[in-house]
């Protein structure tokens, strides 16, 4: 006999499923778009989990759904960072991570059913103190991965993107709040019956059907920004990209330490949407500090590669062009240029020692 929570898990799983079916077929390049099939498939497992579980379906299908299940908060911050860090790029060494994390959750799992208490552990950790490990990971991933949602939208300038960054701290806080309270107030949600598994069931129903809601509605610039149209208003405006242009070229005012984009507004006498859109769909940046690094950069290239200010030091020229520290630069320097402010600067004076000093100019006349 079904009953009414494994019910809405199974309509959840089947909304999420149709979910990913969508992003395959039209984004299936896409990396954000691929990993949020990868979250969803995750929560698809976890899920099914407990619904699998209580019906006695073989050992061989709960199994696999263990370690993808318990990969929720990997995918959560896998995802955070692909569509919300325009500077993060997948790495073998996350793969390396979600695997290892995986196998400690699926360990966990086992030592907690007993599956694991053999003569090879005699003395080792118990199942609690098994779990206690994945936790803290699990929960230093989802903290992580709000921060970064939370501390980008100061700088992202793709305005989808921005409003979207709030839809996820708003959903992520209600569904953890009704969670933990389901918990406190009713047990474990996933006992058997207990109140609590209902509440879980119904908030992640309506959770799912509020996000397949919004990817409806969602508009392209959310996983990939449009370039500017003809009709655009901005592209029409040109007195507002002039005097950003002038402000940033003659004024210089990225040399401002911590510049945010609501400074630059006040300095344009304009709205802050308006500059992310502007600096955004006219001058094709995603970031606002990846725009601030073009300028800040170009003045060092431009003091580095000077030999009469060859005695200043790099510190004191990453300070100069407006970063509080000496990381961010060097880190920003080669990626824009391929090398470091040391190695740019002596490959530079180097090259420049080497040309032929320049020739006198020839008089006129003929000596007898």
């Amino acid at each position: 006999m079904w009953n009414g929570p494994d019910v809405l898990h199974l309509v959840a799983v089947v909304q999420l499923t149709l979910i990913a079916a969508v992003l395959l077929r039209e984004h299936r390049r896409d990396p954000s778009a691929l990993a949020s099939v990868f979250f969803i498939g995750a929560i698809v497992a976890h899920l099914l989990l407990p619904v699998v579980a209580r019906r006695g379906v073989p050992a061989s299908l709960v199994h696999p759904l263990v370690p993808l299940g318990a990969a929720v908060p990997y995918a959560f911050w896998l995802l955070v960072k692909v569509h919300f860090d325009d500077d993060f790029r997948v790495r073998p060494r996350h793969g390396l991570g979600l695997a290892a994390f995986m196998v400690f959750h699926y360990l966990a799992w086992l030592a907690g059913t007993g599956a694991l208490a053999t003569p090879l552990l005699l003395g080792g950790p118990t199942p609690g103190q098994w779990t206690i490990g994945p936790t803290i990971v699990s929960v230093a991933l989802m903290v992580h991965a709000l921060l970064v949602v939370a501390m980008g939208a100061r700088s992202d300038l793709v305005v989808p993107r921005v409003r979207l960054r709030y839809v996820v701290l708003v959903l992520s806080g209600v569904y953890v709040l009704v969670e933990l309270a389901a918990e406190t107030a009713f047990g474990e949600p996933f006992s058997a019956a207990g109140i609590g598994l209902g509440v879980h069931a119904v908030s992640t129903c309506i959770l799912v059907f509020y996000v397949s809601f919004l990817c409806l509605r969602m508009r392209p610039e959310a996983l990939k920004p449009a370039p500017a149209s003809v009709g655009d208003v901005l592209v029409l405006d040109p007195a507002l990209e002039a005097r950003l242009r002038g402000l940033m070229e003659e004024e210089r005012a990225y040399r401002e330490e911590g510049l945010t984009i609501a400074a630059l507004a006040r300095k344009l006498e304009t709205h802050e949407h308006k500059v992310r859109q502007l600096i955004n769909s006219r001058l094709g940046y995603r970031n606002f500090n990846a725009f601030l690094h073009r300028y800040r950069i170009e003045e060092a290239r431009t003091v580095l590669s000077d030999p009469a200010r060859s005695h200043v030091g790099v510190a004191q020229v990453a300070y100069q062009v407006g970063y509080r520290s000496l990381g961010p630069f060097n880190k920003a320097f080669k990626e824009l240029t391929g090398a470091t402010p040391t190695e740019f600067r002596a490959a530079r004076l180097a090259a420049a020692a080497a040309e032929p000093p320049p020739r006198p100019a020839a008089r006129g006349g003929i000596a007898s």
